[in-house]
């Protein structure tokens, strides 16, 4: 079986449970027993029996279910090996598209955005600054201009320029726009030029989807001390611990990256889990919190502008 189809079945399976059909069953059989009891009490002993037996059944049929659920496990391990290992091919290839392909790849999904725009409204307010991993052509740029200053990061000037041609010259000159280096060299600080406990939201759409569970890791450790106390990343990444997400990485599409693993990073790093949303195909929505409660000292946004001073 393929990797896809192992995890389907896995899906498949937990999602399934005897838990409340036995629950069920066990009812009817007490009422059966309490009837038995009182009407015809000769008969008592033998139900009793028969009724014992079904429960052992019962027991009998998780451990053997279990047992195939663990099977199915390892095999996902074994399978998932080679796919840890092609997440690095799979990123080479984005890295040495052009932009134009880069961009064309993101547009591919054609998913409703609703839920995530009004998502980033939550977040989104001129208190807090905000900083967006590669807005590309994407609109929700649009839905977080309030926040101030707002940050705008990719890896080349190139990369930010669809998203600032969105903007006339004065608003382009508000924004704050940074290219990062995202080698995995030791010392290498992707955001080590940007001032740590910053910002109220990061957001990355159609971002880490393409990238390996390391870079993911040091993109996570990082932006955990650019937020805020209360801060919030907004993300999302190719979950495979669904099978539509595998499907899209054995069409080298996509990185390996199952959930599991991502939410026990982000914990370990230290993050709350705020928020996660599925749609039926292979879109997963993710918010990461950082503890505590957001504070700012801004008592009204800046809107001044400087002028000469007259002689």
């Amino acid at each position: 079986m393929k990797l896809s189809e192992l995890v389907l079945l896995k899906n498949q399976l937990d999602a399934r449970s005897t838990g409340e059909l036995r629950d069920k069953v066990s009812q009817e059989l007490n009422e059966i027993i309490f009837l038995i009891n009182s009407k015809a009490p000769e008969h008592q002993a033998i139900f009793e029996e028969r009724q014992h037996s079904i429960q052992e059944s019962f027991d009998t049929f998780e451990r053997e279910l279990n047992l195939l659920k663990a099977e199915i496990k390892q095999k996902i391990e074994i399978a998932e090996k080679t796919w840890f290992e092609k997440s690095y091919d799979i990123y080479q290839i984005e890295m040495t598209e052009g932009l134009a392909h880069t961009f064309e790849v993101r547009k591919q999904p054609r998913i409703d955005r609703t839920i995530f725009r009004s998502r980033l409204r939550k977040y989104t307010d001129w208190k807090y600054s905000a900083m967006i991993i590669r807005p590309a052509l994407e609109d929700f740029v649009d839905d977080m201009v309030a926040c101030d200053p707002l940050y705008l990061i990719d890896l080349s000037h190139e990369h930010l320029l669809p998203a600032l041609s969105r903007f006339n010259e004065k608003y382009q000159n508000r924004l704050r726009t940074y290219t990062v280096n995202e080698d995995l060299a030791h010392d290498n600080k992707i955001l080590g030029r940007i001032p740590d406990n910053q910002f109220g939201l990061c957001f990355a759409f159609y971002y880490f989807n393409f990238r390996p569970i390391e870079y993911i890791k040091k993109w996570l450790t990082e932006i955990f001390q650019k937020l805020k106390p209360g801060g919030v990343l907004a993300m999302t990444f190719n979950d495979c611990d669904r099978s539509s997400a595998v499907i899209m990485v054995e069409e080298m599409f996509c990185s390996y990256t199952p959930g599991y693993l991502i939410y026990e990073l982000a914990v370990t790093i230290g993050y709350e889990i705020e928020f996660v949303w599925h749609d039926d195909r292979a879109t997963t929505w993710v918010e990461f919190k950082k503890p505590g409660q957001l504070e700012t000292l801004k008592g009204g946004q800046t809107l001044a502008k400087i002028v000469s001073k007259p002689l």
